[in-house]
């Protein structure tokens, strides 16, 4: 099956095992996919089914992005990632890393917050489905 992997991390080796296991020719690598009420994302749709693309292969995007990439005919390939543990020094994220180095990365908290890393274990690669349910909130 051919894919385009979004990501923007290093791919760890237990992930690139995967995407051999798993048949996936990863025919581009791309940092983020344009924004779904623009021109520039229906150009991408196009090209990428011009080459035969199948699947998008990332770790994380937002809802409406998944949701428009599933709506444009291509399966969504998630690599599953847990939360092993939060860490406050950069000693223990690494000795916490070292465990499993094929496996499991330390990610740096976010901006402006207390200097954290958090410890995630890749898991496999999961197809995941999109499905909208309606529920209403008020109606008038």
């Amino acid at each position: 099956m051919k894919a385009v992997l979004v990501i923007r991390h290093q791919l760890l080796p237990a992930q690139e095992e995967a995407i051999k296991k798993a048949q996936i020719e990863i025919v581009e690598t791309i940092q983020q996919i344009p924004e779904p009420t623009t021109p520039q994302f229906k150009q991408f749709v196009s090209e990428l089914k011009a080459k035969g693309v199948e699947a998008i292969l990332t770790v994380a995007l937002p809802p409406h992005l998944l949701m428009a990439i599933q709506q444009a005919g291509f399966k969504l390939l998630i690599f599953k990632m847990e939360a092993v543990k939060t860490v406050e020094s950069e000693e223990e994220a690494k000795k916490l890393v070292e465990e499993k180095p094929t496996h499991r990365v330390a990610l740096p908290g976010a901006l402006g917050e207390k200097k954290t890393y958090r410890i995630l274990e890749f898991k496999g690669i999961y197809e995941v489905k999109i499905v909208v349910e309606e529920k209403p909130i008020v109606t008038v």
